[in-house]
């Protein structure tokens, strides 16, 4: 037993190996869709055809994280020894590689001309790279508003919302300490169940904010804080505390899962027109996160064959949207093949990060839940 409160269910009477799966090859997945997704958006919005969408639309990237997380998440609280030991963990996963992708972005501001082309104050690009580094990925001061997008690097604002769903989660387990380990599993899916409503009137409590406050920042502030998104986490946790069923129910009917999610998702998309990628409909989530569950065990060799133990996917996830906002300020839009450059140069940097940066910061972990190889 752990020194945060007792074993998941999946400790007892598994038929799985927990540590042997193809997450890492899901998350690339859902990592390339997210590059290739704001790639085309903005570098080739003309040649973005309906089919590309719908095939968008049955992985949406930031969802399948988000649950992944809260699987994976949870599993690393009860495991680790120590609160302290817990947060090096964590934060020896995400800020080493962010770190130098914030450096990197940085200097591709002053590589492309960009900051001699407009009044820039050093005191505030400082106060950029620091939230970029920490967790206000959120904040852009005004004068890097013209570069690329708007957003030097727009996919980090996940960062921050990863970093609450960190520590909510550690509170949430000292909070349930005194309770059984039934009794946990049920108030992580009442959680679950109340926060979904959240999300479910996201675009409603983001209006009452705005209405209340009569500051549009605050609703953009909700939009990338946890409350939206935590119950995709505490969905996912929830799976976690119960996968000695959930997880050989998905292998018994893999098939049918995956099946039916994409059945369910092209219908969606195709006909009821329905927001999917980040606005996935609530009740689409649970069906997700089994078929998320059935690809990731149904042959959990698969990643380990094709990937040899390497995970690009966090380097990808990160470093692709500056190198698009390069290819816009320097011009080149409107053109298929300047996609392909975006994606091949974020491929190259993720490789990067994982080999230099990612890999050897990942082997000082303690009590990981599956050891960094070589």
């Amino acid at each position: 037993m752990s020194a945060q409160g007792s074993p998941s269910s999946a400790d007892s009477g598994a038929v799985f190996r927990f540590s042997q799966n193809n997450f890492d090859l899901i998350r690339l997945v859902a990592a390339g869709e997210v590059a290739a997704k704001h790639s085309l958006v903005h570098l080739a919005p003309d040649e973005f055809p309906h089919w590309a969408k719908a095939c968008f639309a049955f992985v949406p990237g930031v969802p399948i994280f988000f649950f992944l997380s809260g699987f994976l998440i949870s599993r690393s609280w009860e495991r680790s020894p120590s609160a302290a030991e817990y947060a090096r963990n964590r934060a020896l996963r995400i800020f080493p590689a962010l770190w130098c992708c914030v450096a990197f972005a940085t200097a591709l501001l002053f590589l492309t001309g960009y900051l001699g082309s407009v009044e820039w104050q050093p005191l505030k690009l400082v106060a950029w790279m620091v939230g970029q580094a920490t967790v206000f990925q959120f904040w852009t001061p005004d004068f890097l508003r013209d570069f690329g997008v708007g957003a030097v690097n727009g996919s980090l604002w996940t960062i921050s919302v990863e970093i609450q769903f960190y520590v909510l989660i550690a509170v949430i387990y000292t909070a349930m300490r005194g309770l059984s380990a039934r009794a946990q599993t049920v108030t992580l899916g009442a959680l679950a169940v109340a926060f979904s409503s959240l999300n479910l009137f996201r675009s409603e409590v983001a209006v009452f904010i705005d209405e209340s406050t009569g500051w549009w920042v605050a609703t953009k502030l909700y939009s990338v804080s946890f409350p939206p998104w935590f119950f995709m986490f505490l969905l996912g946790a929830w799976a976690q505390r119960n996968s000695s069923w959930i997880v050989p129910l998905c292998i018994r009917h893999a098939r049918g899962i995956v099946a039916l999610y994409l059945a369910v998702m092209f219908t969606a998309f195709h006909f009821g027109r329905l927001p999917l990628g980040n606005d996935i409909p609530v009740y689409l989530v649970p069906l997700m996160g089994a078929a998320v569950l059935s690809c990731a065990y149904v042959r959990p060799g698969l990643a380990h064959r094709v990937l040899c133990g390497n995970d690009a996917s966090y380097g990808l996830y990160i470093y692709h949207f500056p190198i698009v906002n390069v290819i816009i300020e320097t011009g080149r839009v409107g053109g298929i093949a300047w996609v392909a450059v975006a994606l091949v140069a974020s491929v190259a940097c993720a490789v990067a990060s994982w080999v230099f940066i990612e890999r050897p910061f990942l082997r000082r972990k303690k009590s990981a839940l599956r050891p960094v190889g070589g």
